[in-house]
């Protein structure tokens, strides 16, 4: 089949790696001509993604189409939809974070406590954030008291959402793929470190209480089924206690299940493509105890040895370094947990 990606970032280009194990063409859409997908694309249409004419050059040449992100144009995705098995829905309710929460609610699913921020409202402790935009930790304040928030500078014409500061014992992320035939699978359940809001590390070696690996799959169950979503999708949980509280969802592939591609018998892109071509997906399950982490755009030396077989580095080729932009991850797969974490410890000087 020929699979348009909307996207050249390194999730398009790791979609279209698997896509190409099982012999797919693929088409990219992006603005850079050198993005990260250009590297292993059949074709690449350069221009933006709101440009309609452009888009419909790009859509006549795909079977099926994926995106890798969320700013995707709402009423192109309307208008391909049928092109589009990840849909509209997903889009609408994982770009802002109010009808996010107020979608995972109206499912019973547990979340933080929330309202559209209102200065006469406000609880402590808590975070404000812009309701749509920001990744990576950006467009959020964490606020203690009153003169957090007095010192804040706040933009007229943004939405801002508060929510409760949850002191979470860990965070988890569930990555799930559903094809079109209404099966669910899902990767092993890692647990993951942030540092300034950006994902760190990944660590998955079933250790995770099963109670608790069961409510959250469970959780994600119903959010893909309630949204008829057909590809690879992945919410993010805190954990307290024995409650699994529901942080955010993405409508694609996954930074925290990237380790799947060494780490597991079939990755998160894998089954993204299975389920996106109108094919069944498969049970994936662990091989050995991994551990993935991220290459930032300031961790220039920070990889000290890679020699190591256990070890997997994945760049992503972008041209240009940025502090806190993801220019690579590294996986390591070992026997044991505390091998890799030795290992894991040898080539990242922290």
């Amino acid at each position: 089949m020929r699979i348009g990606i909307i996207g050249g970032g390194q999730l398009g280009l790791m979609m279209a790696e698997a896509a190409k194990k099982y012999n797919h063409i693929i088409v990219g859409l992006d603005p850079n001509e050198c993005c990260p997908l250009s590297h292993v694309a059949d074709e690449m249409i350069v221009g933006q993604y709101n440009n309609k004419e452009l888009f419909k050059e790009f859509e006549e040449k795909c079977d099926v189409i994926t995106y890798e992100f969320e700013n995707v144009d709402m009423d192109l995705v309307s208008q391909y939809e049928d092109k589009i098995p990840q849909k509209r829905a997903a889009l609408f309710y994982s770009r802002n974070r109010l009808t996010e929460k107020a979608f995972a609610r109206d499912l019973n699913i547990p979340t933080a406590k929330f309202l559209k921020y209102d200065k006469q409202l406000l609880f402590y402790p808590s975070i404000i954030k812009t309701t749509t935009g920001g990744y990576d930790g950006k467009g959020q304040w964490k606020i203690s008291k009153k003169e957090d928030v007095d010192q804040m500078l706040f933009d007229s014409n943004i939405e801002y959402i508060i929510e409760e500061l949850v002191e979470f014992d860990y965070e988890i992320s569930v990555v799930a793929s559903r094809d079109s035939f209404g099966n669910v699978s899902f990767i092993p359940i890692p647990v993951n470190k942030h540092r300034n809001g950006i994902l760190f590390t990944s660590t998955v070696f079933d250790d995770i209480d099963s109670l608790i690996v069961s409510k959250a799959k469970e959780y994600t169950t119903r959010i893909i089924e309630d949204l008829d979503y057909v590809g690879t999708l992945a919410v993010e949980y805190f954990v307290k206690g024995n409650q699994v509280i529901f942080n955010e969802f993405a409508p694609r592939p996954h930074n925290s299940g990237h380790y799947s591609i060494e780490g597991c018998s079939v990755s998160q892109f894998e089954n993204h493509i299975l389920a996106i071509t109108n094919q069944k997906v498969m049970k994936s399950h662990l091989i050995n105890p991994t551990i993935m982490i991220n290459v930032l755009g300031q961790d220039n030396g920070f990889i000290e040895d890679i020699s190591d077989s256990s070890v997997h580095y994945h760049d992503y080729n972008k041209t240009e370094r940025k502090n806190d932009r993801k220019m690579g991850h590294i996986t390591i797969v070992s026997s044991t947990i505390s091998e890799a974490q030795s290992i894991k410890n040898n080539v990242i000087k922290e």
